[in-house]
């Protein structure tokens, strides 16, 4: 298995071609597709905070 904090950097990168995604999608900034991205995004950003703060918990136990 993977350490968190490679996760933590996959997840983090996907958060932003999601936004990225939803800045460059046409329509307006309410659209259905814009919106749906963003949460996706949100998402993504939150589990990459989660990997990298447990990524930092289990330095501090190892030590």
């Amino acid at each position: 298995m993977r350490s968190p904090k490679f996760w933590g950097v996959i997840y983090f990168l996907t958060g932003v071609l999601f936004t990225y995604l939803a800045a460059t999608s046409p329509g307006n900034m309410w659209s259905f597709y814009t919106i749906l991205l963003m949460l996706f995004a949100a998402y993504n950003i939150s589990i990459s905070f989660k990997m990298f703060v447990m990524a930092g918990r289990m330095k501090r136990k190892d030590q």
